[in-house]
């Protein structure tokens, strides 16, 4: 069938749909008109409803391709004689189906908000059917990372995310959740839940939560609610789950999160020491308790609720003793694992831990998804880090093992710029995973056009480079160890081609501003490790040498090497939020210099995000 003379003709739909179907069927007729010179024409069927939509060269609908897509799928395209059917499982699927309809005959989008209409687009529609690997493919972010209090910083930030929650529905992407930390004072961003809606994707909320779900004033009447650490009572934990405590949750959460469908209920984003040792409580693992909490919450919330249970930090082993009840999923987050291997590379000892974790979490839970920090600019302290093999090898392994879903941390447009090719292969490896290893030369050619083939070997250059530091959590924290500063010596030798690589990209015509851009990153990601590098001479090779100050002082200031990109590109959370993290960073090396020891390491995730 020809979509170009179905463009001339008539687009049918359900006369009573959902919101996301009409999404479907106006953008459906707004790029037929771009593509072809023409819309359709629009025709509710009296008294239809479900979720397709059919285009026919004239009125006639009666060879329309009835029903649901077959199991197993989506959403399906079904071209026939009469015209062309597009039917989905859900409303979402109907939004999924029509992007994959305009993005085979050659449209393609960036999560930037840029788009590329073919010259001259293909009118061959043939059938497809979208089965993805994963049931659930969600993006992540935190709360504060949107300003909300200060509303010239959120309004900065506003219209990126939309066009990044346009490019989540064109690449099939199930949903956003909204991280709430312990400091946060709203549950989303009001703004952006209307476009969510629209697109049919999933609100989901929650996060590190537990201090807003018991209120920390009810420390005073009733301490036993709260954790006993170290021998008292404390309210800077999360909760005594063998109190009272449970009943004040779950009362909390009901008008929380009354009509949210995905409820994530996690605890402090600490470390260790969040979780009670009373008497009755001693013999639980953190796990444990984590599971107590959620289990209560998933019963009150009732059936058509997914609460989940995040692995992460203490409670990334599986719980011992307590059982998940049935609307109770696993999150698994191994933060501390290494990115410079695949989670199942079995030569990596500290994968090999975080795996077997994943894999005990499978054997207890009916239903386990992974949280995954591929665009974390907190973990890679900003710098430039491409991770798309790594990506690309992982979901492979949590496709096979059995993973229902997948969720990427993201932090606004600073994550596109820093870990664009990993934003992409994410993105493309939730659908198929041997997908994702596209995501490089994608990414490449949509950013950078004529210096996309330069550009994309610098990012393979730049992606073995930097797999030397990705091995021990927070590039700024390094364990003071010599394998570590020569590590760090590597990628420095590495730089003099990496800026080769970027200058072909130059001599290949790559837009200036993105190559300005791209460079700052570079000489930003070099100067932090150079920092850390003299930091570790000071504190291993010669310790207690009186350059280490010279070094954190250089951390702190590397940030100004970034100071001429513009907002634009590299977000709110660029021009505001790493500074903040860097003096962060500069303290702790700084508190470190003192203590400094072999095999030592601070995380400083929950203070960074706070």
């Amino acid at each position: 069938m020809d979509l170009g003379r179905l463009a001339a003709g008539v687009l049918h739909r359900a006369e009573r749909e959902t919101a996301p179907a009409a999404f479907a069927a106006a953008e459906l007729r707004r790029y037929l008109a771009l593509l072809f010179g023409t819309a359709p024409t629009e025709r509710p069927v009296a008294g239809g409803s479900g979720t397709w939509l059919r285009l026919t060269l004239t009125d006639d609908i009666v060879s329309r391709a009835a029903g649901l897509p077959e199991a197993g799928a989506e959403w399906a395209i079904v071209p026939d004689a009469g015209g062309v059917t597009i039917t989905a499982a859900a409303p979402r699927g109907l939004v999924a189906g029509v992007y994959a309809l305009l993005e085979a005959v050659g449209c393609e989008w960036s999560a930037d908000g840029r788009e590329r209409l073919p010259p001259a687009p293909s009118r061959e529609v043939r059938a497809i059917e979208g089965r993805p690997a994963f049931a659930r493919r969600a993006w992540a972010s935190d709360l504060g990372t949107w300003h909300y209090g200060v509303p010239a910083r959120l309004a900065e930030r506003l219209p990126s995310d939309v066009a990044f929650i346009d490019w989540m529905a064109r690449r099939g992407a199930t949903g956003l959740l909204f991280i709430r930390a312990a400091n946060d004072t709203q549950w989303s961003v009001p703004e952006l839940v209307p476009e969510l809606e629209r697109r049919g994707l999933t609100l989901e909320l929650g996060g590190h939560v537990l201090t807003e779900l018991l209120p920390r004033a009810l420390f005073a009447e009733h301490p036993e609610y709260f954790p006993m650490i170290e021998g008292a009572r404390s309210d800077l934990g999360n909760l005594c789950p063998s109190s009272g405590a449970l009943a004040v949750v779950t009362e909390t959460a009901r008008a929380a999160f009354a009509g949210t469908t995905d409820v994530h209920v996690w605890g402090l984003d600490a470390m260790g020491g969040g979780w009670c040792g009373c008497d009755r409580c001693r013999l639980l693992t953190p796990s444990d308790q984590a599971l107590l909490v959620c289990n209560a919450v998933a019963e009150a919330l009732g059936d058509g609720v997914r609460v989940f249970h995040l692995a992460y930090h203490d409670t990334l082993e599986a719980p011992r003793t307590v059982r998940p009840l049935p609307g109770v999923t696993a999150e698994f987050a191994p933060r501390e694992r290494c990115y410079a291997h695949a989670l199942d590379d079995a030569g990596c000892d500290t994968n090999r831990r975080c795996r077997a974790a994943f894999e005990q979490h499978l054997e207890r839970f009916s239903s386990v998804h992974i949280f995954e920090y591929y665009g974390d600019a907190i973990l890679f302290g900003g710098c430039a880090v491409p991770l798309v093999d790594v990506c690309a090898a992982d979901l492979a392994y949590y496709q096979r093992a059995g993973a229902g879903g997948v969720s990427c941390l993201t932090f606004g447009r600073f994550s596109l710029l820093a870990y664009g090719t990993n934003v992409e292969a994410f993105a493309r490896g939730a659908i198929r995973p041997a997908d994702a290893r596209t995501g490089r030369a994608t990414h490449c050619a949509r950013r950078f056009g004529p210096g996309a083939d330069a550009m994309r070997r610098y990012v393979a250059a730049l992606e073995a480079a930097m797999a030397r530091v990705v091995t021990y959590g927070d590039i700024k924290v390094p364990p003071a160890r010599e394998a570590v500063r020569v590590a760090l010596g590597h990628v420095l030798d590495a730089v003099p081609e990496l800026r080769s690589l970027l200058q072909d990209a130059v001599s290949a015509g790559a837009p200036d501003a993105e190559l300005a851009a791209e460079r700052a990153l570079l000489e930003y990601t070099v100067a932090t490790l150079a920092a850390l590098r003299g930091w570790l001479d000071a504190v291993v090779a010669q310790p207690g040498g009186a350059d280490a100050e010279h070094a954190v002082t250089a951390l702190t200031e590397a940030v100004e090497l970034l100071g001429t990109v513009p907002i634009e590109l590299k977000g709110t959370w660029g021009a505001y939020d790493l500074e903040i993290a860097n003096a962060f960073y500069a303290a702790t090396l700084r508190s470190r210099l003192v203590t400094a020891r072999p095999e030592t390491h601070v995380s400083g995730r929950s203070q960074t995000r706070a």
